[in-house]
């Protein structure tokens, strides 16, 4: 079940983090959820060992840090950074550098519940010319 909660009036809280491997980065976004995609940029591709990485948007302003924070790596210097957890290595969420940034990528697996959760369903697959070949032919 989810761990996706939303009053009548307010805003839904998702909880997540790096479980169910150690479990030291937590966090909860508040928030509606911003352009859930599939990636396949060589970095995404590169970073999870997959052809693609599933991403969701949340307001910067609604996270918090519950346990430990990721580390970050710039993985476009001075642009973005992707953060996961130093202990085990789960890919969690990325940023992106200087003023005015309102959103917080936050990687769909790192959500609990998240394959329960209809509001993380990808609305589109990004970088598409940059995936694998037989991607498209998948399904």
């Amino acid at each position: 079940m989810s761990e996706t909660t939303a009053a009548s009036s307010g805003p839904e809280v998702r909880s997540g983090g790096c479980l169910p491997l150690c479990g030291k980065v937590r966090f909860t976004v508040t928030g509606p959820v911003d352009d859930p995609h599939i990636c396949a940029c060589d970095h995404c591709s590169k970073r999870s060992g997959a052809p693609f990485q599933w991403w969701l948007g949340f307001p910067l302003a609604g996270l918090v840090w519950t346990g430990a924070e990721p580390a970050w790596f710039d993985t476009h210097p001075g642009k973005t950074a992707r953060g996961f957890c130093p202990a085990c290595g789960t890919h969690i969420a990325a940023r992106d550098h200087g003023e005015g940034k309102t959103i917080i990528g936050i990687l769909a697996t790192a959500l609990d519940g998240y394959d329960a959760d209809p509001a993380l369903v990808p609305t589109n697959l990004n970088r598409l010319a940059e995936a694998a070949p037989w991607l498209a032919e998948a399904g």
